[in-house]
């Protein structure tokens, strides 16, 4: 009994070494990874350098001004702040209610996302809706007649069927 047990364990040499496949890492040199520093570091650079150029001009461009003109130009910079604000918040409650309508007709409510919301108005709104669930009901009932089209049924005239009743009844 005793040499069935012994036999019966694993040993070093019966086990079956299994090889899992090793993800190929990618290294790279010490030039290289100073390439891709180097590069990351100038384009942040390059950024920093617009931004403090533009505020310079910016600076510029105020410093030239008399100071009612700098009240005038500082007015219609906070105009349009106010104006692209306004109209993102328009936009963001024209999503919103055209989602509910989209929802309430059975539109799928990704296809909002070919609708410009910060250039359309409320009241085209609903014609666009429309135009979308129209397009898409045509372009799903298209595709699913398609996948439904059968093969013409052949018929067989009742001529031939005799022949082959005939020809069985002489064997």
């Amino acid at each position: 009994m005793e040499d069935n047990r012994e036999n019966m364990e694993p040993t070093a040499e019966s086990v079956d070494k299994v090889e899992t496949p090793k993800e190929e890492v990618k290294t790279f040199t010490r030039d290289e990874v100073n390439k891709i520093v180097n590069a990351e570091t100038n384009k942040a650079l390059e950024k920093y350098k617009e931004q403090v150029e533009a505020e310079k001009t910016e600076a510029e461009k105020l410093a030239k001004m008399k100071s009612d003109e700098k009240l005038q130009y500082q007015l219609e910079k906070e105009k349009n702040e106010k104006d692209n604000a306004l109209t993102e918040l328009n936009a963001y409650r024209l999503k919103e209610e055209a989602i509910k309508i989209a929802s309430e007709k059975g539109l799928e409510v990704s296809l909002l996302n070919l609708i410009d919301f910060k250039t359309v108005t409320a009241e085209k709104l609903n014609e666009n809706i429309d135009n979308l669930s129209t397009v898409f009901n045509k372009a799903v009932e298209k595709t699913v007649n398609e996948r439904l089209k059968e093969d013409t049924p052949i018929t067989k005239t009742s001529s031939t069927m005799e022949s082959k009743i005939i020809n069985r009844a002489s064997y």
